[in-house]
């Protein structure tokens, strides 16, 4: 049954190797490589496992759900009664009897047998078990999204910072060649003035970027929960970053093993298993009991040891289960309507998804193929025409502009399809089947 093996991964996520309160701090050159965190899923995946404390939290989490679905298992406790009786006040029957003669005492044991309630209760439980354990598979599945569009993030925000540098360095190289011909008289001071404010620009443009680079690192290592190693990361890493299956391109989204919608539906048919319980309080538990009595007053006749047993029946007459039954089955209803809500709103977020991944794969495509080798040859014939003073700093400028816009294009159409890609692996609960099949990992019951 797959339920209980995704209830074997993921009440295993915590193998409990730390005490309660040992320090969470990541180990000393714990670094987290962006590179071989982006290129390999499950290595993402195991990364998150080892190193989240909402993984441990919710673990531990999902020990307690299996504490209460073991008690569902156990019987009710057996009632044990002790008496004492006929402790004679004043003048004793007849006179002159001690304590010894008149005491009469004993005990009973009673047991309640459940008809009809087990089966319900112990389904009802495992059901919610499970559900619990979707639950938690949704979330961390949610988590591993997170993680790699930080990871994404930074890879592209690197590109984009070695991009906008070496372009910066291309024109600052030309600004000391246009200096010297502003020396000798061969371009005037307002085409070096033009010059010197787009490289200028450029290095606006490189400041904001390495900001934005600083920030995605820390945003990095609070997904990841330690340093992250940016070292040879790069926008290529983003075309094959958060494959999709060719299966999962076209035709009707298969959604419906969603983790999440899994455990609505687990959560329904709990809440079925709750109404049959409370419809079964109708039927009566017996309760049996036997008893033991020492009759010190055999003077008058009494046994001296006897032995009682009797049945006690409870009547069912006001409450039968039948508004705890009604309940249940509306929660059943609301936990499956809640499911149809969402399975339908992933099916239109895949539909979107899939179209704004095909065309921006589509574009990225063409500029990289087409736009992008013809800009660098633009601007290079255009910046050696402007050495030779046979085109004007205009023309320098604008093929230097267009160029380093269509490089910073293609980067950000790039990281727009990854984001994409991402976000339809949420939409499938990919990433959650990604977990259910995760190698290498020893699952442990905590």
């Amino acid at each position: 049954m797959r339920s209980g093996r995704v209830l074997a991964l993921v009440l295993a996520i915590t193998p409990g190797a730390a005490a309660p309160g040992a320090s969470a701090e990541v180990p000393p050159g714990d670094r987290a490589s962006v590179p071989a965190l982006l290129a390999d899923p499950a290595e993402l995946a195991r990364w998150l496992v080892d190193h989240s404390p909402q993984a441990r939290a919710a673990a531990a989490h999902l020990a307690q759900a299996r504490a209460d679905e073991r008690s569902s298992h156990l019987a009710p406790n057996p009632s044990l009664n002790l008496f004492l009786n006929d402790l004679a006040l004043g003048t004793s029957n007849p006179p002159g009897l001690a304590f010894g003669d008149t005491a009469i005492y004993g005990f009973s044991l009673s047991q309640t047998l459940e008809i009809g309630k087990r089966g319900p209760r112990i389904a009802s439980a495992r059901l919610r078990l499970s559900s619990a354990a979707e639950t938690y598979l949704f979330a961390l599945s949610a988590s591993l999204g997170d993680a790699r569009a930080a990871l994404g993030r930074l890879a592209y925000l690197a590109s984009r910072k070695e991009a906008l540098e070496g372009n910066l360095a291309a024109a600052r190289a030309s600004l000391d060649l246009q200096r010297s011909r502003l020396d000798n008289g061969d371009i005037s001071g307002n085409d070096y003035e033009r010059l010197l404010l787009d490289a200028m620009v450029l290095e606006a443009d490189v400041g904001q970027t390495a900001a934005d680079f600083d920030a995605a690192l820390a945003a990095c290592r609070a997904a990841l929960f330690a340093p992250c190693d940016p070292a040879g990361a790069s926008s290529d890493l983003l075309s094959s970053a958060a494959p999709v299956p060719a299966r999962e391109t076209g035709g009707e989204p298969p959604i419906g093993e969603r983790a999440d919608l899994k455990a609505l539906d687990l959560l329904a048919q709990s809440a079925d298993q709750d109404a049959t319980l409370a419809r079964h309080r109708a039927i009566p538990d017996p309760e049996l009991a036997v008893g033991y009595t020492r009759d010190r007053l055999v003077v008058s006749g009494d046994q001296p040891r006897t032995l009682a047993f009797g049945v006690t029946l409870p009547l069912p007459l006001f409450d039968r289960g039948q508004h705890d039954a009604a309940r249940a089955l509306q929660q059943a209803l609301e936990a499956r309507r809640t499911a149809e809500a969402q399975a339908a709103q992933a099916r239109g977020d895949v539909e979107g998804l899939r179209a704004r991944r095909l065309a921006l794969e589509a574009s990225v495509a063409r500029l990289r193929t087409e736009a992008l080798s013809r800009s660098k040859a633009v601007l290079d014939s255009t910046e050696a025409a402007v050495n030779q003073g046979e085109q004007s700093m205009t023309d320098l400028l604008l093929s230097r502009r267009t160029h380093t816009d269509l490089v910073v294009k293609v980067l950000d159409l790039e990281f727009a399809a990854f984001l994409a890609r991402n976000d339809l692996r949420r939409a499938l609960g990919l990433d959650g089947d990604l977990l259910r099949g995760l190698k290498g990992v020893e699952w442990k019951t905590p």
